[in-house]
């Protein structure tokens, strides 16, 4: 499996919209749009398609990094390159030179962006790991702060992930929550409207070297996890915590929730007596409650559990929110067991000459 597909934002100063626009136009440039950008000393951003790493994107970023130059773009510290990942591999057997071309074509015609051909999105056991590694090599010896300029260090408009706030998290929706915005070294919000991962960190830059470098580090953190880290068969346990109080606390479905929650549950007969509902209502408010906070976190004692007959219902059948409980996912994917894991280290599996760049880059940022 690998993760080929991949967009960016390069931030500029020294050229107004237009003349980015027309500049690009006049030199025949596809695949790419100007836009506004508010950043204070911003004064256009440039868009890409999307590309399928190859030949044929390494050409278009070539071509546009030396009209920027040509132009005579600059870079000040607040300009940003932000790159955005896709969050669906390219599918076996499908050409990236091709797919770039198609791309292309499609965006220059349409406006809009090229998603043929992609697998079914990323689990949510991949992205956490991509999100954990990145974070917990933040800072440190040879860390990702070590790669990138000073003045993207801990930045308000990049700003650094919670790595317990990371490793609390299970699904997309927690993963979103565990981030600070848009505004984090990786932005969640485009996975829906896009289909992307967004990292926001790396240094504005109309070099074509240093984006083409920057683009493969993070391909190659994601193909790292998903191709020696993650088990893409697995089945894993999901421990979930029941909310103290999902409904209005005066409401009867919110009295009986409570009722519900307590160490024991509550029977329906006491549910009947504290809310004046009558049997059926407290039933039909039990699958509210499943349906609100999940299925495997109610549990019915049934009156036969209790060695009691039919008939005995009202009084014996016992109803239990659990204040936590763990789910089975099957088919889905895990981690692998330590014995077989691959190294967690960001700079894992990366080229020889990928990585002696960045030896580079940092020895030269530190001095």
């Amino acid at each position: 499996m690998s993760y080929k597909i991949f967009g960016f934002e390069l931030e500029i100063s020294g050229l107004s919209q237009q003349e980015t626009r027309s500049g690009l136009l006049n030199r025949n440039i596809k695949g790419f749009k100007v836009v506004n950008d508010d950043s204070h000393g911003v004064t256009a951003e440039i868009v890409s398609c999307p590309m399928a790493y190859g030949m044929n994107a390494i050409e278009q970023i070539n071509k546009v990094s030396n009209a920027l130059q040509d132009m005579g773009a600059t870079i000040m510290s607040n300009c940003g390159f932000h790159v955005h990942i896709s969050n669906a591999p390219l599918m076996d057997g499908v050409d990236a030179n091709d797919w770039t071309r198609k791309s292309i074509e499609h965006f220059e015609n349409t406006g809009n962006y090229y998603s043929e051909n992609l697998n079914d999105p990323m689990d949510a056991v991949l992205i956490k790991d991509v999100m954990y590694r990145y974070t917990k090599m933040q800072n440190g010896y040879n860390g990702i702060n070590s790669m990138l300029p000073r003045s993207r260090r801990d930045m308000t408009m990049a700003r650094v992930l919670v790595l317990e706030k990371i490793e609390a998290a299970n699904t997309i929706r927690e993963l979103q929550n565990a981030t600070h915005g848009k505004f984090s070294t990786i932005n969640l919000q485009p996975w829906t409207t896009y289909g992307t991962i967004e990292f926001r960190q790396a240094a504005g830059t109309i070099e074509a070297d240093k984006i083409l470098h920057w683009v493969r580090f993070l391909l190659n953190l994601i193909d790292h996890s998903a191709n020696y880290r993650i088990d893409q068969s697995a089945s894993r346990e999901i421990q979930h915590n029941t909310p103290t109080q999902p409904f209005r606390r005066g409401a009867r479905v919110g009295v009986q929730y409570t009722m519900m929650r307590a160490v024991d549950g509550a029977t329906t007969r006491q549910i009947m007596d504290a809310t004046g509902c009558s049997e059926q209502r407290v039933r039909a408010a039990v699958s509210e409650i499943r349906t609100r906070v999940g299925e495997a976190a109610v549990v019915t004692h049934t009156q036969q559990a209790n060695g009691a007959s039919y008939g005995q219902g009202t009084d014996l059948t016992r109803y239990q929110v659990q204040s936590f409980y763990t789910e089975t996912i099957t088919g889905g994917a895990a981690l692998l067991p330590e014995t077989r894991i691959g190294n967690p280290s960001i700079w894992s599996n990366l080229d020889e000459s990928d990585y002696e760049f960045w030896m580079g880059r940092i020895q030269a940022l530190d001095r």
